[in-house]
């Protein structure tokens, strides 16, 4: 079991990873490459056998190696304050000096950027397209904020604009039964990552290996060996002993640290079990609907950060019900403002920590123990008033 995952995870890697510069050896890729933002229908470019690449993915690796620092400071002598989103300042600082642990990923023919998540990407992209001289084409998703019928034929134009340009520069033809089978190999994939988030609440799982283990439901969603790598994760994952129920449960609200060995501030942990976090079902993306066109609409026009406010507050205060969470531990991300909106109003204790993803610089610990230490009070309190 532990062997075929090992074997699963680095197929994936190895065919994520190939065309970089530390492996392709000056070797030009076999197809046409794109920059995507997390939330890109990349079924679409899967379907036409185009390569995809996450910026911001690859800044989280490099700030796993610990190499971040370097590079965000050359992309801050350049042109991008420190104040900026951490993964383009390191990912900037990546391009420019054409350093990181992978080395850099294959030149773009074209850049695709979304708003569904933050709007900061577009105007990230933009910089990127000045430095590359390429096609960027930005996708506008207007979530609830559009009636449904008026949403779904503005983001189908859209997307039906975006396989015409990509059928173009690919060289292929787009066949809807090969698009339909990347939706449900996408679909397959986060059905099996639910479950495995399921698990996470009651079971003795280090918060790490969710952290790193969604990465690919990202970069590989519509990878059928995605599903398969998380059919036996789930079945490793039920092996394992029951949570510590004398251990405070708190839910983990925004990203991981990735410059953290374990991804999170497990120091100041102590009488405390994370049994949740928003950050790993941030993906499990909605693929209902009759056809490839309105299956991808659903997805990715009403992604969790695409919402209103009332209706992310209600999802994620089902998510930390379903936890049992008797508190939270909430990021003030100093690159991501709008994650931490998403916070409000959910009626627990919270720790507020002043704190970053990429940038470990920004990290006071001893003052995130303190706030921890608060936390526990809070929650003994509340506790002893029910």
């Amino acid at each position: 079991m532990e062997q075929s995952m090992i074997r699963l995870q680095a197929q994936l890697m190895k065919d994520y990873y190939k065309d970089f510069s530390r492996y392709a050896k000056g070797k030009k890729p076999e197809c046409k490459i794109a920059w995507v933002t997390a939330f890109t229908p990349v079924e679409i470019l899967e379907a036409l056998g185009m390569d995809y690449y996450y910026p911001e993915s690859y800044a989280a690796v490099i700030a796993a190696s610990g190499k971040e620092q370097e590079l965000m400071q050359e992309c801050e002598r350049q042109h991008l304050t420190a104040d900026c989103c951490s993964y383009s300042c390191c990912f900037e600082g990546c391009v420019s000096l054409e350093k990181g642990p992978r080395g850099i990923p294959p030149k773009p023919d074209v850049l695709i950027a979304t708003n569904n998540q933050c709007n900061t990407l577009p105007n990230w992209w933009n910089i990127l397209a000045q430095r590359y001289h390429v096609p960027l084409i930005i996708l506008d998703y207007p979530g609830e904020y559009v009636s449904g019928d008026y949403a779904y034929d503005y983001v189908r134009k859209q997307h039906e604009d975006l396989i015409f340009k990509l059928e173009i520069l690919s060289g292929n033809k787009l066949d809807m039964s090969v698009l339909d089978k990347m939706i449900r190999n996408s679909k397959n994939s986060v059905q099996a990552w639910e479950r495995i988030v399921d698990e996470f609440a009651v079971r003795a799982i280090r918060p790490t290996e969710l952290f790193d283990g969604i990465s690919f439901l990202i970069t590989a969603r519509c990878k059928e060996e995605t599903a398969q790598l998380y059919v036996l994760m789930q079945e490793e994952f039920q092996k394992y002993s029951m949570a510590d129920l004398t251990l405070t449960p708190v839910f983990w609200l925004g990203y991981p640290l990735w410059y953290h060995k374990d991804r999170y501030l497990s120091e100041i942990f102590d009488g405390f079990r994370m049994v949740g976090s928003n950050y790993i079902t941030w993906w499990n993306l909605d693929y209902s609907g009759d056809t490839p066109l309105e299956r991808l609409f659903q997805a990715y026009n009403y992604t969790f950060l695409n919402l209103k406010q009332n209706s992310r507050t209600k999802k994620l205060m089902e998510c930390i019900k379903r936890s049992k969470a008797a508190g939270t531990v909430t990021l003030r991300n100093k690159s991501c403002k709008c994650d931490f909106v998403s916070a409000r109003n959910i009626g627990l204790p919270q720790a507020e920590l002043e704190i970053d993803m990429i940038d470990r610089m920004y990290l006071d610990t001893g003052k995130a123990r303190r706030q921890m230490e608060l936390l526990k009070e809070a929650i003994c309190i509340v506790s002893e008033l029910i």
